[in-house]
């Protein structure tokens, strides 16, 4: 996710370095933290004889009401009760010496959506302002995408974009620093989940349902090209996840050929 249209510089070049690390060739830490709507999970990687292996993995659930997962909202409702969670899972894992940690943040906190790539051509740069204007479309009216992080890339006859407020990642960045951790990687839950299907390497038609407390998410991809990206919030009940599944899976039999 890249800078905000307009700001202080500061903010400008804490973006940029931020998109540098985000979504693009991004480097892969060793520790993994997931937000998720009442818990906090976290996974150490050790190499071993030059491989990669399973170090520890813990989960702690978070504190009743200290957290409330929104797109426009802040949301941690208490920063303190967060950050001791976020301090008590690190140590389980042993992970409290500090450094880069992948950050995994429920999808709802992020939009990720597919967005149209006719046309976008130029500096990347003017891409990027081209991507935002699209936006406003997927985006609840009360969010300036202007100033909102983005991180996009080209995929086929789209482009996946994922859009977070400043201020929302920053609650979360600045619950890392206070440990000495800075967020190496940021990722939406399902795309974070998409990954370990490999879904840019091909295997036909796929779909992923990301179910979790307060939402579900539906991504459907075909080879390399992802078709549908969609998070509904509140819709966690059986009969939703199901009515919204059945919808989908209509949607890709009589609109995608499925």
């Amino acid at each position: 996710m890249t800078a905000p249209g307009g700001g202080l510089a500061a903010t400008v070049r804490r973006a940029g370095r931020w998109a540098s690390r985000t979504l693009v060739d991004p480097p892969l830490p060793l520790v993994a933290v997931e937000v998720r709507p009442r818990a906090l999970a976290a996974v150490r990687l050790a190499r071993e004889g030059g491989r990669l292996a399973l170090g520890a993995a813990a989960t702690v659930d978070l504190p009743e009401g200290a957290l409330e997962v929104s797109l426009t909202k802040p949301n941690l409702v208490d920063p303190d009760a967060f950050r001791a969670a976020l301090r008590s899972v690190l140590e389980r894992v042993g992970a409290l010496a500090g450094g880069p940690v992948s950050l995994v943040l429920p999808d709802p906190a992020v939009r990720a959506t597919l967005v149209p790539a006719a046309g976008l051509r130029g500096r990347r740069s003017e891409m990027e302002e081209l991507v935002r204007f699209r936006l406003h479309k997927a985006l609840p009216s009360d969010f300036d995408a202007r100033s909102a992080r983005l991180a996009w890339r080209s995929a086929g006859d789209h482009v996946l974009v994922a859009v977070a407020r400043d201020e929302m990642v920053r609650e979360y960045e600045d619950a890392l620093a206070a440990l000495g951790h800075h967020a190496g990687l940021v990722e939406p839950a399902s795309l974070a989940l998409a990954s370990l299907e490999a879904w840019g390497e091909g295997g036909g038609d796929r779909l992923l349902v990301n179910w979790d407390l307060g939402y579900v998410s539906f991504f459907l991809w075909r080879d390399a090209q992802p078709l549908l990206l969609r998070t509904l919030p509140r819709e966690d009940s059986k009969d939703s996840v199901r009515r919204q599944a059945a919808q989908t899976l209509r949607f890709h039999h009589e609109q995608l050929g499925g």
